[in-house]
């Protein structure tokens, strides 16, 4: 995390896709998730929320997110009704002390229908203050339309909680990274000209990216040793965390899937290690 750590950069808080800090003494302030509708997920989201997260310093707004992906086969991958009663359950009660996200889907044909079955699941049970949703592909034009939707339906401020140019389909042909810069600057600006986006996370800060578009990477890739793997940004990062210069950075060690934030005017940026 010391990557991203100086006195120009913009971050300001981290999550780990869990509802675990990564240590007592991280740089940032710390958002909780709970991730999946079974026990596996939320027993030990009940245990952190227990032990208030380990006391560690939350976000000023005490954010907590829900349900990655919960209409994708392999990932949380819960039905409306399951995701319903979880969030009845474990998180509707912390509505108050704990600002609330919502489940977090795809961009895909099925995401926002899964979302419309989750609302009508709860039956007025489910009470968000913000929606999380994902987006990969390629056209950032595309991608407005897709918040923008998800904004007018719903009428709540968005958190795009994973978002790079990946394009999925198969044997797709993937962006340049000056097309991945274009549509970073363009989408960019779109989210700070409205006032209902207030969090964006970019998928990259991590060296294995999962089948995502290496050139999305915000880490230094050029080496390819992975014991020059330093924690030194790559120009794409350098530029999405605001900062005008390479920081000073420490040998890096990544943890387990952890995101970065940082805050501009009213709105903040998010992204993983």
């Amino acid at each position: 995390m010391t990557s991203f750590t100086g006195p120009h950069t913009h971050i300001s808080a981290y999550y780990t896709w869990s509802p675990n800090p990564i240590s007592d003494d991280a740089p940032f302030p710390f958002i909780p998730m709970l991730w999946g509708c079974n026990s596996t997920y939320t027993l030990p989201f009940q245990q952190a929320v227990e032990n208030e997260f380990d006391r560690v310093g939350l976000t000023a707004d005490h954010a907590i997110l829900a349900f990655n992906e919960p209409d994708l086969v392999g990932q949380a991958e819960c039905t409306p009704s399951q995701a319903a009663s979880a969030w009845m359950h474990y998180l509707e009660p912390l509505k108050g002390k704990f600002r609330l996200g919502s489940p977090a889907v795809t961009s895909g044909p099925g995401g926002k229908q899964w979302m419309l079955d989750w609302f009508q699941a709860c039956g007025g049970g489910c009470n968000p203050d913000f929606i999380a949703l994902h987006w990969y592909d390629i056209d950032p034009e595309i991608f407005i339309e897709h918040i923008r939707d998800f904004h007018d339906t719903w009428n709540l401020s968005i958190w795009i909680t994973e978002y790079a140019v990946q394009n999925f389909s198969q044997d797709a042909t993937q962006a340049t990274l000056e097309e991945i810069e274009t549509f970073m600057d363009v989408t960019t600006s779109y989210m700070q000209s409205v006032d209902w986006v207030e969090r964006d996370f970019w998928f990259g800060a991590m060296y294995d990216m999962q089948g995502v578009n290496n050139l999305d990477c915000l880490f230094d890739l050029s080496s390819g040793n992975v014991t020059d793997r330093t924690g030194a940004l790559s120009p794409l990062g350098i530029k999405y965390a605001g900062i005008s210069e390479q920081v000073e950075v420490s040998i890096h060690s990544p943890a387990p899937d952890s995101w970065i934030s940082w805050t501009n005017d009213q709105r903040s940026r998010w992204y993983l290690i």
